[in-house]
């Protein structure tokens, strides 16, 4: 996967998965059901990506970790709350160093858990400066469980919607 690639990842990851960016993990913190999760990811530009990936507790909570290492790196600013138990509310402000310099980012996300089996999120994010050519995003994302990982699969792959295969496991700060 090229460095590029894993940046727009770890983009999209810091800017969409709030929960993930806790300095400190709420103990209420919803969790999501073992086995294969599909997500659909839309507002980068162009058209909506689905991801498969495989999911245990221990990734989950690694996914969590990961955030926490690359925030406390990057964020001079982090809230969140848990609503009612289903709902995750976040708030960052982060400086991301990008290929073509330090960039600053700040995000408001929103995510709704049905249960351990589905969410959705909205998110909006600006840019100072601009990133390929956005100074803002309004992203959303939905991901429900599918069943349990595919054959040959383990905790953490994720298939990119191109096929591209790659374990989050592998990533820096994990």
């Amino acid at each position: 996967m090229s460095s590029r690639c894993r940046w727009l990842i770890a983009v999209s990851l810091l800017g969409l998965a709030g929960a993930a960016l806790a300095q400190d993990i709420p103990a209420n913190l919803p969790k999501r059901k073992p086995g294969l999760w599909e997500m659909q990811t839309s507002g980068m530009g162009g058209q909506p990506q689905t991801t498969k990936f495989c999911l245990d507790a221990e990734t989950d909570a690694a996914m969590y970790k990961m955030g926490t290492h690359m925030s406390g790196q990057m964020c001079s600013k982090f809230n969140i709350d848990v609503q009612g138990g289903n709902k995750v509310v976040t708030d960052a402000v982060c400086k991301i160093d990008t290929p073509n310099g330090a960039v600053n980012m700040t995000s408001h996300s929103e995510t709704t858990y049905q249960g351990d089996s589905a969410y959705s999120t909205q998110g909006h994010i600006t840019y100072n400066p601009a990133i390929m050519g956005h100074a803002d995003m309004t992203m959303t994302s939905t991901g429900h469980w599918v069943g349990q990982c595919a054959a040959g699969q383990k905790p953490g792959d994720m298939v990119m919607a191109n096929g591209q295969t790659f374990n989050i496991k592998d990533m820096p700060g994990h």
